[in-house]
């Protein structure tokens, strides 16, 4: 062989070998950049103490994993206006998302929500019983699972016991009660204390606050069909309820909002409202209450109280869907679930958290508030909910404001939810 021929053949070995190693280095680098998990995860979340809960929650997951987790808040509505946009424009921007459950039903109808129930059973995880049944019923849509419960929200009640013990009122166990004992505690402190507070801005405050009173006389918003009911001898009975109520409380609840209730509620200037759970701790703390010790939290009168809980989904467009579940189910987890509610004041969505005595010493109503999530009534699961709500949310508030009676208000409304979803 000549000269030539020996340097040629090194030098093709010498490329092959070369070749060999830069594929077996691509293989390598390839092989390792699938397995190794992304190093950060972007949550949307409802602005305040949820999503307090999650910075909480991020900083020790990424203690765990090494994992970093970017907790973006926004408002109500503004968290609902984002996501109806992701859901149309697909970025791909979150891993995580936070839903108000009568949001889910539109969104995984869009095709927006990843099928939890289905990555779970591929990895052989069961949805744990220790849930909440009614927590884990919202978050499903024509029988899927597209999201876990975050925040175990449900409406209570408050009554002031000095009070209802000087008139010699029972606990109201319907709404005529309610309406007897704001009319005697109004009239009987000449006005000092009003009888009742509305929550009456217009939107999901009034909607939400009226619903309990429509539901305690037996009113639907649908029938068994999905066709509008609101329009009924039981809807008027309820609307005029409200507006009776109304004359028992503060000027101007037409506009109110959660911080007009709390106020109303720690300054002593009401004697019931409906109340959301976030509402409740500082009642009986002295610092901030001046009717520390005088409340009693109970369900609302009259019908199951309504569920309002906070949810945790994942959009199809997440490029990181295991880790974002692995998030999810490590957020929720017992432990997590009790640190959020010490430290934070995040509701859980576990029954034995509820029943821990750490937490009851802390939150004494909580075997309550687990009885009114066992026994919750969810707002109907229409994709159209949204719509559904502001077309409520208008003639409610126009009737509570005199604009139009309630036989007009809810005859109008009627009308109106049968354009959208049939007659």
């Amino acid at each position: 062989m000549s000269l030539l021929a020996k340097g040629l053949s090194k030098t093709v070995l010498v490329a092959i070998i070369i070749v060999v190693i830069v594929v077996i280095g691509i293989g390598i680098w390839a092989y390792y950049s699938q397995q190794a998990p992304p190093k950060k995860l972007v949550v949307l979340a409802r602005s305040g103490t949820y999503a307090e809960g999650l910075k909480v929650a991020a900083q020790e997951y990424q203690k765990l994993k090494g994992v970093e987790v970017v907790v973006q808040e926004l408002g109500y509505k503004e968290l609902y206006d984002k996501l109806s946009t992701e859901a149309i424009e697909k970025t791909g921007a979150f891993d995580v998302v936070m839903m108000d459950d009568p949001w889910l039903a539109g969104f995984a109808s869009q095709g927006f929500l990843v099928d939890i129930g289905k990555m779970l059973q591929e990895k052989g995880i069961q949805v744990d019983p220790d849930f909440i049944p009614t927590t884990i019923e919202v978050c499903k849509y024509q029988g899927k699972l597209y999201a876990l419960p975050y925040v175990g929200n449900v409406q209570l009640f408050v009554y002031r016991k000095d009070l209802f013990d000087k008139y010699g009122l029972p606990e109201p166990k319907t709404w005529d009660d309610v309406l007897k004992a704001a009319k005697t505690i109004y009239e009987g402190e000449n006005g000092k204390v009003y009888g009742y507070v509305i929550r009456g801005k217009k939107g999901n405050p009034v909607v939400t606050n009226f619903l309990p009173i429509f539901w305690g006389y037996g009113a639907r918003i649908v029938d068994e069909n999905g066709k509008p009911a609101v329009y009924s001898d039981a809807g008027i009975k309820a609307l005029k309820t409200f507006l009776e109520l109304k004359k028992y409380a503060p000027p101007g609840v037409e506009n109110y909002d959660s911080p007009e209730i709390k106020a109303a509620l720690y300054n002593g200037q009401t004697a019931m409202s409906i109340v959301w759970p976030a509402w409740v701790p500082d009642l009986n703390n002295p610092e901030k209450s001046k009717v520390a010790g005088k409340v009693v939290v109970t369900v609302p009168p009259g019908a199951k109280p309504m569920i309002g809980a906070w949810l945790l989904g994942i959009p199809v467009t997440s490029k990181n869907k295991d880790l974002a579940l692995d998030f999810i189910l490590f957020v929720l987890s017992k432990d997590m679930q009790k640190k959020l509610a010490l430290e934070v004041g995040v509701p859980p969505t576990r029954a034995s958290v509820y029943l821990d005595d750490d937490v009851k010493a802390k939150y004494p109503w909580y075997p309550t508030q687990l009885e009114a999530l066992r026994n919750a009534q969810p707002r109907p699961r229409l994709p159209q909910w949204s719509r559904v709500e502001d077309i409520l949310a208008n003639y409610i508030h126009q009737a509570l404001t005199g604009t139009l009676s309630p036989e007009e208000a809810l005859k109008k409304a009627q009308e109106e939810l049968e354009k959208v979803l049939g007659g």
